[in-house]
């Protein structure tokens, strides 16, 4: 124990050297996997850490992968190889990279994981080893990381199947045959509930049908009771809940509450001190199965942090818009701890992506995407795409009255089509700790993104929403970089009232960056308006599509 808190004491908070090899697990992933606030540097400006080389990574059982950052500052290119080995004993290796096992290093910051499955082909003990060849010219460099998993659990093992599925293929034919028979039966199973819900007796609610409601975008939410049928909305049979739990509508606005077993949790996508993300399926009778996203407080959560969870997570659950992320249900109220439930995304957040395999931040994922991953790489067009869709959201919330208050790429979501859509903000300090600060009022703040009369004053209006929209850009701009990032926390606001901006970023062009310092004007009278801002993004996308 002593080892490892000299190991973490010496490399705290260690800035990346500007020349070199570096190869690190951030603070970040340190914070998640070990629960330090610490940077765990094996190379770092091309020579190795022999400490953080003998030191055997703890990673527990809930963690499905391992993430690192490496990047080459040297102007001699870095050739690598890297190879991996279980203790399975057997000719398979059952852990998995989310990159090619050789290549060069990339001259920019990037991030690669290691998947760490639990599943029954593999020991209760898993320990992993990870051996990478550094090559510059004839020289050679040997680099070793050893990591351990407790993969004991029983039910962690079957929970992580789906992981080992994606990793190693099925070799026996009587695998195929398990699978052939589980979807034959999952279709007789979904067979049997549709023909229930199309041929139940009609007349039972001929007389005491429910009250018609109105549901806004012609969005049907359905209760998680009994299913019956009911003809009151045309030719079409809907499958709707019993009268007395009929959807409640207020306002023309939905609202709709889940019974847990309407939820079927599946693998996790983030993980927090007292948060998690998962993935699910939503099952209503007489509906396809659904995928969503469940976000819900641990068992060590205290009530204070499941009451904030609750409060900041049902802000939007009235908002229909396409920019804005929506809640689709709750489960609460019945003394377990409450979930959150919201439609499945393909690339989670801007910053975070909810795909385990590819662990790093999506415009960091941009940023490196040469592989041909995505369907092109982004440009300056996609860029302003990105940032007009947040705008979008942010003027449709002021339109409401609403200010989010917390404007940042990690509460932005993207779906497969590249829509990018505004959340709330429960549970990102637990997911980002690195972005929030507590000034010694005991209250973890996203200082540096806030609008000066947010700092000093406690001040929220749609100005401060477009002065952290300012921020945005800049993040959108420089693909996720940390703003403010040499500026300790506490220092922030002194240099705000001195006039101290955000710089101007590389290949950033004058006319965005000029956009981004008109929403950091001092006075929050200065700034434009979320409508104003829309028109000078817009017409600079025009204009950017003319020249191309």
């Amino acid at each position: 124990m002593g080892d490892k808190f000299f190991l973490f004491s010496f490399l705290l908070c260690l800035p990346l050297a500007k020349a070199g090899l570096n190869f690190f697990i951030s603070q970040q992933e340190s914070f998640r996997v070990l629960g330090l606030v610490a940077e765990l540097a094996y190379v770092r400006d091309g020579s190795i850490n022999d400490v953080a080389q003998h030191f055997v990574v703890p990673v527990p059982a809930h963690i499905h992968e391992l993430c690192f950052v490496w990047v080459n500052a040297d102007p001699k290119s870095v050739k690598y190889s890297i190879f991996t080995k279980d203790n399975s004993m057997q000719s398979v290796n059952h852990v998995s990279l989310n990159i090619s096992n050789q290549g060069v290093v990339p001259r920019e910051p990037q991030i690669f994981c290691l998947l760490l499955p639990c599943t029954t082909i593999l020991p209760s003990k898993l320990e992993v080893s990870m051996k990478i060849n550094f090559t510059s010219f004839n020289n050679v460099t040997v680099l070793n990381v050893v990591m351990k998993k407790d993969c004991s659990s029983e039910e962690l093992r079957n929970v992580e199947q789906d992981v080992l599925s994606k990793v190693i293929p099925a070799e026996d034919s009587s695998f195929m045959l398990y699978v052939a028979v589980g979807v034959a039966f999952g279709i007789l199973v979904v067979s049997l509930a549709a023909a229930s819900c199309f041929l139940c007796p009609k007349h039972n609610l001929c007389h005491q049908q429910p009250p018609r409601t109105i549901v806004p975008s012609g969005t049907a939410l359905y209760s998680p009771v009994q299913a019956t049928c009911n003809e009151d909305l045309g030719a079409a049979t809907l499958c709707v809940s019993d009268p007395a739990a009929h959807q409640i509508v207020i306002e023309d606005k939905t609202s709709f509450r889940l019974q847990r077993n309407n939820i079927h949790i599946g693998s996790t996508l983030l993980e927090g001190t007292f948060g998690s993300i998962f993935h699910a399926t939503l099952q209503i009778p007489c509906q396809p199965l659904k995928d969503v996203i469940v976000k819900t407080v641990k068992h060590n959560a205290a009530e204070m942090q499941v009451k904030l969870m609750m409060e900041e997570g049902t802000r939007f659950q009235d908002l229909v818009h396409p920019n804005i992320y929506p809640l689709i249900g709750i489960v609460d109220g019945d003394g377990s701890r409450p979930l959150l439930v919201y439609p499945s995304v393909t690339y989670g957040n801007l910053k975070t992506p909810h795909k385990c395999t590819l662990c790093f931040r999506w415009l960091l994922y941009c940023r490196g995407s040469l592989d041909g991953s995505l369907p092109h790489p982004l440009c300056t067009q996609d860029l302003v795409t990105i940032a007009l869709h947040v705008l979008r959201g942010v003027q449709y919330l002021h339109q409401q009255n609403i200010i989010h208050k917390d404007l940042a790429t990690r509460n932005c979501v993207i779906d497969d089509q590249f829509h990018v859509k505004l959340t709330d903000m429960a549970l990102s300090r637990d997911f980002f700790p690195n972005d929030y600060h507590c000034l010694g009022d005991n209250e973890n703040r996203p200082i540096k993104w806030m609008a000066m009369e947010s700092l000093t004053r406690r001040e929220f209006s749609t100005s401060s929403d477009i002065w952290s929209f300012g921020v945005v850009l800049w993040e959108v701009t420089t693909l996720a970089q940390q703003p403010y990032v040499e500026i300790d926390p506490f220092e922030v606001g002194r240099v705000l009232r001195d006039g101290y901006r955000l710089t101007q970023p590389v290949n950033c062009p004058d006319e965005l960056y000029a956009i981004m310092a008109y929403c950091w004007a001092s006075s929050k009278n200065e700034r434009p308006t979320a409508p104003q801002l829309y028109r000078e993004l817009h017409q600079f996308h025009h204009q950017l599509n003319e020249y191309i």
